[in-house]
């Protein structure tokens, strides 16, 4: 099985994913919120690049039960539902529901991704069964970071580490390129001590900075949901 990992969406440019399977990464905060509004009941997550698709995608739906919900710069966006917290969405507000989600780098990263075959929501909340839905099928894979602004995001790749060490106890002979292998060590590095890894991260202390320090903890929780949202025709469900 061969995985290559990438630091961040941007990376993807000229890839061709026709015959690969992906997993795409935004640990803090994107990917989390959509695993924990799926967890709770919502019925499907609509991720959109731009704030006007958002809202636009909102207006054509008939369903009355539609939230909006997503951030820039790390802040709800005036006049949505929701931010990006995870926290929010609880099982009393999402159940039933549409979410239409944009964000700053999550979102893009999977349209940027959905021409894979198949493509897994991934993140420390659903390590575990990320892992194990990807040795079902242990064909070529892509590991795609959403990073942040285009740059390489420590939070993201101690998380496809975290994927990758899960995804060896079930498939030995993993083929992995070298940003592949460097989370995978840094994750063993660090697995008991995230914290001094991932406070260097640029986007842990906007996340700090904004008030969010409650929502870290949460999203570096290790396998506390054992499902894999899967994006399909534009919707992850």
């Amino acid at each position: 099985m061969t995985i290559e990992v990438f630091g961040a969406y941007h990376h993807l440019a000229s890839k061709d994913m026709r015959n690969t399977q992906a997993v795409v990464i935004d640990t803090l905060r994107a990917t989390s919120v959509m695993i924990t509004a799926l967890k709770n009941g919502c019925r499907q997550v609509v991720p959109a690049i731009e704030i006007e698709e958002a809202m636009r995608r909102k207006r054509t739906m008939s369903e009355q039960n539609v939230l909006l919900g997503g951030e820039r710069d790390a802040l709800k966006i005036p006049g949505f539902d929701l931010g990006n917290s995870p926290k929010e969405y609880k099982r009393e507000t999402v159940e039933g529901k549409v979410l239409v989600l944009t964000t700053t780098n999550g979102t893009a990263a999977l349209h940027r991704a959905g021409g894979a075959k198949r493509v897994l929501i991934g993140a420390m909340n659903n390590a575990s069964a990320v892992a194990k839905r990807l040795a079902q099928d242990p064909g070529p894979t892509h590991i795609v970071c959403a990073g942040t602004r285009g740059k390489f995001s420590l939070d993201d790749i101690y998380t496809a580490g975290c994927i990758l060490s899960r995804l060896r106890e079930l498939v030995p002979a993993l083929e992995i390129d070298d940003l592949g292998f460097a989370s995978e060590m840094m994750y063993h590095r660090y697995r008991n001590n995230w914290r001094d890894l991932v406070s260097n991260a640029v986007h842990y202390n906007v996340l700090i900075k904004s008030g969010f320090a409650g929502d870290i903890d949460y999203c570096m929780q290790e396998d506390t949901a054992d499902i894999v949202p899967e994006w399909t025709d534009g919707i992850v469900m």
